[in-house]
């Protein structure tokens, strides 16, 4: 989330969003569209509910 903040005070958060955004879509393997498969030697995932 740190560089959420950072894009955030310089007005570029939505800029960051669509970065990431289109990297998980590139990366993504799943022929599925309600599943998720990116290959990685490591994934750090955290879920806030």
């Amino acid at each position: 989330m740190n560089a959420f903040e950072a894009a955030e005070k310089v007005g570029r958060a939505a800029d960051l969003q669509r970065e990431l955004e289109a990297l998980f879509h590139s990366q993504n393997r799943s022929s599925r569209a309600d599943a998720t498969s990116i290959p990685a030697t490591f994934l750090r995932v955290t879920v806030a509910v």
